[in-house]
């Protein structure tokens, strides 16, 4: 056979043999090589032979049997140079698959069956202690999760969360009597039925457990008595008066005729209002006093308001609420505030800035003249500053002077001048015995017109003069002077402006006042001077 017949062998790089070899030893001494080693390897079977009949058999467990010695390969054999092969791994042949195949190309079976590896008795310990038997797996619900779960789980076995633990009212009280009742009498004491004066009245358990309490030993609450309502009466205390038989409201078997029972004498047109009368209750407490300030805290009040009005104004225009002010442009700040435009035509800037101002001084006087009063305005602010301002709907003031004597021109104009300028109506009715001075009008002005009538006109100016001269014949005649007769409200007044008049008699004066609806006022002037 030729050597391109024979069949290729493929080579390691360790691998040896071959032609390179052919300057080794010879064919002799491969030999012997092989045949040491097949002696060592006889020995080795020999020894794995004795120790396995020294190692004691173990129930259960069983060792795998050892492989038969191989037999001397090829490998062994002599190379054709002399030189024999060294233990080199076995090569791998796969196919185009990946299968593994053996020289010639044949698909190579390799034996899947697992081998039974030895076991001790620990170990079938620990794995019965990792096969037991594990807790129950919850139910497949197709809307279970497992994470979810397993979060629920480790809440509930959280440790508990500390609370307080509340004391029984009476406990240690009891405990130490029975402690005292053991001490005295020992522990026959407090087995016993404990005396009355030591049992709790809310709990029928021993003084021993004073927390055990039987259910239903606990008094229940007293539930609130609500007072008692007065029975409903027959006929109420306001019908009763209308009514001809206050006992019952109808008349008859069926009391059905209520018609008949009413006495509609006593029903009127007037109304019958009720006293009020103030709740009792606490008296609210007074008002703070008002705290004057200073000029200086005036000032910086002031200050302060005006502050706070720009800061509005100024948040305003900043929002766009407001449109901005336009710039205050003067003859004495042209040049800084338009720069170049005024350097370019100062002549036209100029008139601009004149125009402007002219238009703020117009401005001024237009807020001016917006904020002065018209002269009827000044005509009520100048009434209202000397009379008061009336109240909506009130009712006028009338005062009733009596005076013993007014025939003295300076009084009888002090008392028409001062009612005319004081915007008050009435008249003066003068007689020789006496005169009688009515007045009408606002609070304000009673209250100067009675400093008048009574402190600053000198009523006895000619009664000294004369007294003076007539000292000598011992005669004393009435000091003259004025009273006030009444004064109170009216319905309507009686007069339009002030009116004088001079009546020879008092009957003359009567019937000037009864014309007008007043002739009292007379009547209260003479019970003045009699009393």
């Amino acid at each position: 056979m030729s050597e391109s017949d024979q069949p290729r062998v493929k080579r390691s790089r360790f691998d040896t043999s071959g032609p390179a070899a052919s300057s080794q030893p010879g064919p002799a001494a491969g030999n012997d090589d092989a045949k040491t080693k097949l002696e060592k390897a006889k020995r080795l079977l020999e020894l794995s032979k004795a120790l396995r009949n020294k190692v004691p058999k173990v129930t259960g467990a069983t060792l795998p049997p050892l492989p038969p010695p191989a037999a001397p390969s090829a490998s062994l054999a002599a190379a054709p140079g002399g030189k024999p092969k060294t233990s080199t791994p076995a090569s791998l042949y796969l196919d185009d698959q990946g299968r593994e195949v053996d020289e010639q190309g044949r698909l190579v079976k390799r034996d899947t069956r697992a081998v039974a590896a030895p076991t001790l008795k620990l170990n079938e310990r620990v794995e019965g202690k990792k096969a037991a038997p594990k807790e129950p797996e919850p139910p497949k619900r197709s809307f279970y999760d497992q994470e979810i779960g397993e979060r629920l789980l480790n809440k509930t076995l959280r440790r508990p969360r500390a609370s307080f633990d509340f004391v029984q009212h009476g406990r240690f009280e009891k405990q130490a009597e029975a402690m005292r009742l053991k001490a005295q009498f020992g522990d026959e004491a407090v087995k016993a039925k404990p005396p009355k004066a030591f049992e709790d009245k809310k709990s029928a358990g021993p003084i021993g457990d004073v927390n055990m309490i039987p259910l239903g030993q606990r008094p229940l609450k007293e539930e609130k008595k609500e007072p008692e309502l007065d029975p409903i009466p027959d006929v109420e205390w306001w019908d009763q008066r209308l009514l001809r038989n206050p006992q019952t409201y109808g008349v008859g078997e069926s009391g059905e005729d209520i018609a008949a029972n009413l006495n509609t004498d006593k029903i009127t047109i007037l109304v019958e209002h009720p006293v009020p009368i103030d709740p009792p209750a606490e008296e609210a407490p007074p008002p703070p006093m008002p705290l004057m300030l200073t000029a200086k805290e005036r000032k910086k009040l002031k200050t302060q308001r005006r502050n706070e009005r720009e800061k509005d104004r100024q948040e305003m225009i900043r929002q766009g609420l407001m449109e901005p002010p336009k710039p205050k442009v003067k003859i004495s700040n042209l040049m800084r505030v338009l720069g170049n435009e005024a350097v370019a035509d100062p002549s036209a800037m100029e008139a601009e800035v004149r125009a402007q101002m002219e238009e703020r001084e117009q401005a001024h006087k237009d807020r001016n003249l917006a904020r002065k009063l018209t002269p009827a305005e000044k005509r009520e602010k100048k009434h209202i500053k000397l009379v008061g301002a009336a109240a909506e709907g009130e009712a006028p003031t009338v005062a009733v002077y009596s005076v013993d004597k007014l025939n003295k021109p300076a009084h009888r104009f002090k008392v028409r001048v001062n009612a005319e300028e004081l915007h008050m109506t009435g008249c003066s009715v003068t007689t020789e015995a006496l005169s009688v001075v009515v007045v009408e009008g606002g609070p304000k002005a009673h209250k100067r017109y009675n400093k008048l009538m009574l402190n600053r006109i000198k009523w006895d100016e000619d009664q000294e003069e004369e007294d003076d001269t007539k000292e000598e014949s011992g005669v004393h005649r009435k000091v003259p002077g004025c009273r006030l007769a009444w004064t109170g409200k009216v319905k309507a007044t009686a007069f339009d402006k002030f009116v004088v008049h001079d009546a020879k008699s008092a009957a003359e004066a009567c019937k000037f006042l009864e014309d007008r609806g007043i002739a009292h006022y007379w009547d209260l002037a003479e019970a003045t001077v009699q009393e």
